[in-house]
């Protein structure tokens, strides 16, 4: 006896598609849980560096030290604050799929976020640093000189309506706060 076995081809069927798009929702929600963990950890460590900062000891340069904390207080708002927005962003992107939809705002808070940096580095040039102060500016530049690529991601992304790019960008992001 001989059993043939007929199997169809051609597109998948709704069954795998339904399927197919569960796996990806379910992907898309690990991404943002593990998304939303690395902003709050990025969060506390803005934190602890305000923190750390305002600890330090008083000394010749008192006005200085006031002044940097100052402005890294703003700096570190605006960052929170324009990297949140971003988030927001992204995330409605990938429940619409619809990357078009967003890209002008996309490219708006990534100028704004280059604004707050370009801000910081000039601002922070006025102020003579001491040795703690300048160990956590040393690491904010660090991390300054990895932004440009990350959003330089999430922005051709957003350009391509390629959210794998966009992906990449805030991989990229997330890695940066290494330096926070």
């Amino acid at each position: 006896m001989f059993i043939i076995i007929l199997t169809a081809c051609g597109s998948p069927s709704p069954e795998e598609e339904l399927a197919s798009a569960e796996q990806q929702r379910e992907e898309l929600g690990e991404m943002l849980q593990t998304e939303s963990v690395a902003l709050e950890r990025n969060r506390e460590r803005l934190e602890i560096l305000e923190n750390e900062i305002s600890q330090v000891e008083t000394s010749q340069n008192d006005e200085d030290v006031q002044a940097y904390m100052a402005i890294v207080e703003e700096y570190s708002s605006s960052l929170i604050s324009e990297l949140e927005s971003l988030g927001t962003l992204i995330e409605e992107a990938r429940q619409t799929e619809e990357l078009s939809e967003v890209q002008d705002d996309i490219e708006i808070i990534i100028q704004d976020i280059e604004e707050t940096i370009d801000t910081y580095e000039e601002e922070v040039i006025e102020i003579e640093l001491n040795e703690t102060l300048m160990r956590r500016h040393n690491s904010l530049q660090l991390a300054h000189e990895a932004f440009p690529a990350a959003l330089a991601h999430i922005k051709n992304g957003a350009e391509d309506d390629n959210m794998d790019g966009v992906e990449e960008g805030v991989s990229a992001l997330n890695g940066i706060s290494e330096f926070y």
